[in-house]
């Protein structure tokens, strides 16, 4: 119904009598009603995702689109990317899946979906039968192939919003007249490393949808001295990186030794009983708060416009919120299971068990603050009759209702960044990797990384260096493993499709094993000088190895380098 003999929208609002035009229609209306039972199965897989899975996932896939065809090469319309990405998504923000009216063919065809923002999307996709799958059905097509084509809007998004061809023709002509050698068009930022959280707010929130511009980062040290490091990427993606850590884990959580260091602000997420975040509901939703998670949108927004992986692991209910979506009932058991439990277990009660409880259709929020869940609810008893009700009602005030505002706020700005139907091509569990990664990976995937490895400056893995090299990495904690990943790259989390797709390609340089006191390079075989420490050049994924005589030495030296977070003052 949808690939090899695909129902037309005409199809749909046909009324013609004859058996062909009849035939149409009952196809038509076994496309909206099979879309609508199969959209449901799948929203209960993903939400017993990390528990019972009835299903592989490849189960979901249309034979057709199982592995890459002509449908993704050049798969996006430019002119049409530039118009989606900047159009408002205040009119997404109460779309959802169960809200769809799927089965009334008379007000909109399959390829609609009900939403203007999924007619914008497919028409970005050249190719129809794609762009109606990709909209309404987008699980039949593979994670991997889905991320390759988010990907692609991302790109031709950006050849709009980074396009710096004009800039740099400009600062050559600078530099022929003897001015300063500088990009125009980047965001340039200042931030002190002792208030990261308060610098970045003030630098960035006012720039709005111009965060999808290069920003450029120099880092003040603790000293009030800037940092050696030149922004070329990398100094970008460790700046995002320490942000996100600092502005969305709670304080309790962070890691111990930089408690303080980056400022003092409060937690604008707390922890979930299944250890991921949630907004924090016992701010008031004043403007101030608002006003940080609005930026917080942003930030999250530009890690994903980035394709820079970040730490948090966030709740499937506020992933919902980020994909549009209306929590239910079910979705409960992912955010506190124990209360889940205990609520749906009302309706095995009898009559007599439910009303000793003395349960009102109200809800404590605090010791101090009740919320009747409908007009007059405290003077309203729960009862065998009306329990059901209570129950639904109790689980929309919590999923739905409490800290609106602030989600309210944070989705106004993520979208300042990332479209709200480009997500829509991913489920809450998958849009959780499209922000930190495959969490199934411990550390990093270390042959992986050995197999799309560049080796330069008289490297080769059949060198002894290079082996041991290797025999440290896998050597390490999962802990460590990030660590020297961010020294590499600056981001501590691998990427998505695998590290085939870092660009540039990841590479080992060798250097001199030792410096003079001036940090030249000392001739081989002289005992003088001082050994040198690894270093890299972030923006370029490159490790810039010393030749140490023994593994022993390059542990040392390499443990110390990626334990020191020296920022980009380490020689």
């Amino acid at each position: 119904l949808y690939w090899l003999r695909p129902v037309l929208s005409s199809d749909v609002t046909n009324t013609q009598s004859d058996a062909e035009s009849i035939l149409r229609f009952q196809r038509a209306r076994l496309l909206l009603s099979g879309t609508k039972l199969w959209n449901s199965l799948y929203e209960r897989w993903c939400r017993l995702y990390r528990t019972i899975q009835f299903c592989n996932e490849d189960c979901w896939w249309f034979p057709h689109l199982a592995s890459r065809g002509r449908h993704d090469n050049n798969p996006i319309i430019q002119s049409q990317v530039t118009t989606l990405a900047d159009q408002g998504n205040d009119a997404m923000d109460d779309s959802s899946v169960e809200s769809s009216n799927m089965d009334d063919v008379d007000e909109a065809a399959p390829m609609s979906a009900n939403d203007a923002g999924g007619d914008a999307l497919a028409s970005t996709f050249r190719d129809p039968k794609m762009a109606r799958v990709l909209t309404v059905v987008p699980q039949a097509m593979p994670f991997n192939r889905r991320v390759n084509l988010f990907n692609s809007l991302l790109e031709s998004d950006k050849l709009r919003t980074q396009d710096e061809t004009a800039a740099f023709r400009q600062m050559m002509m600078n530099i022929d007249e003897g001015e300063e050698a500088e990009i125009s068009g980047r965001e340039r930022v200042t931030i002190r490393r002792d208030a990261l959280y308060s610098d970045s707010k003030q630098s960035l929130n006012i720039l709005g949808k111009r965060l999808r511009k290069k920003v450029q980062v120099t880092f003040v040290n603790k000293h009030g001295q800037e940092e050696a490091g030149i922004d070329g990427g990398g100094v970008f993606k460790e700046f995002l990186d320490d942000l996100i850590k600092d502005a969305f884990l709670p304080q309790t959580v962070r890691e111990e030794g930089n408690e303080g260091e980056n400022g003092y602000h409060p937690d604008f997420f707390s922890v979930t009983p299944l250890q991921t975040l949630k907004v924090n509901t016992t701010f008031d939703g004043n403007n101030a708060i608002l006003s940080n998670y609005e930026f917080l949108g942003r930030v999250l927004g530009k890690s994903i416009y980035e394709s820079i992986l970040v730490e948090p692991q966030f709740c499937l209910p506020f992933l919902n919120k980020l994909l549009g979506k209306q929590n239910s009932l079910d979705d409960l058991k992912n955010l506190d299971p124990e209360y889940y439990k205990n609520l749906k277990s009302l309706r095995h009660m009898s009559a007599q068990e439910i009303n000793d409880l003395g349960l009102t259709f109200e809800l404590h929020e605090s010791a101090t603050t009740t919320i009747d869940l409908m007009p007059g609810g405290s003077a309203i008893p729960v009862t065998k009759e009306n329990v059901i009700q209570y129950i639904h009602l109790v689980s929309h005030q919590k999923m739905n209702v409490r800290g609106s505002r602030q989600i309210s706020a944070f989705l106004h700005g993520f979208r300042d960044i990332i479209p709200a139907q480009w997500v829509r091509l991913f489920s809450a569990y998958e849009l959780q990797k499209l922000i930190s990664g495959d969490d199934a990976v411990k550390g990093i995937d270390v042959k992986g990384m050995m197999s799309v490895m560049r080796y330069s400056g008289g490297l080769h893995p059949s060198q002894p260096i290079v082996q041991w090299l290797w025999q440290v990495v896998e050597e390490m904690t999962p802990g460590q493993q990030r660590k020297f990943l961010k020294f590499m790259s600056s981001c501590s989390r691998q990427p998505l499709l695998g590290f085939g797709s870092m660009v540039p390609a990841p590479c080992i340089q060798q250097t001199r094993l030792r410096e003079d006191d001036h940090g030249n390079d000392v001739a081989e075989g002289l005992d003088t000088g001082n050994i040198r420490l690894p270093t890299s050049s972030t923006c370029m994924n490159l490790l810039k190895l010393p030749k140490y005589t023994s593994v022993e030495m390059l542990r040392e030296k390499l443990l110390y380098a990626i334990e020191s977070a020296s920022g980009f003052e380490l020689s």
